[in-house]
């Protein structure tokens, strides 16, 4: 309830920029299991993350206005272009500066993702990073991968797969081919 007023300034720029940009309601959509609106919204003020990831879609000035009210997340990097569905677990110490990263991204804690070998990584659709992880390089992460903690990630990964261990082992995910099976 204290979120209606101490982000009044926040409902404001929610519903202002929600029509123009449209990630922003697929990012409360992927935070909210569906939900989108001003109540939805407001249930997920309180996060730290769910701040930063708001901030990121918003024009720069308006977010470092708005973080100054309720700040976000400390140590998160987001310069690049990141589709919607963005999501962020415990993302403290993270960045992510990749080419392009596609819709339903999520990450965890002290992930990196970043310059390698000739370049930067891009990141295909519905991918999982979770703590420690790092993806260096000019590589291409395909659609439905799950990475898992500490990996360390310097190889192309194909589709429906789940990365561990440093050096990485690439293996089938069975959840995500089930779900492709099913379709």
């Amino acid at each position: 309830m204290i979120y209606y007023f101490i982000g009044v300034l926040h409902i404001l720029c929610y519903q202002a920029f929600r029509k123009r940009i449209p990630e922003i309601d697929e990012d409360l959509e992927a935070w909210t299991k569906g939900e989108v609106g001003v109540k939805a919204f407001v249930s997920r003020l309180y996060l730290k993350e769910y701040r930063t990831c708001f901030y990121y879609r918003l024009p720069i000035w308006t977010g470092r206005i708005l973080n100054l009210i309720l700040p976000k997340m400390p140590l998160i990097l987001l310069p690049s272009k990141i589709d919607g569905g963005l999501k962020i677990t415990h993302g403290y110490a993270s960045i992510i500066l990749a080419e392009h990263v596609g819709r339903n991204f999520e990450f965890y804690q002290n992930v990196t993702v970043g310059w390698g070998r000739l370049g930067m990584p891009t990141i295909g659709d519905n991918v999982k990073i979770y703590a420690g992880a790092v993806v260096a390089g000019k590589i291409h992460i395909g659609n439905n991968v799950r990475i898992s903690a500490n990996a360390f990630v310097r190889t192309d990964v194909p589709d429906n797969s789940l990365v561990y261990g440093n050096p990485a082992i690439i293996e089938p995910d069975d959840k995500y081919i089930k779900i492709a099976n099913k379709k």
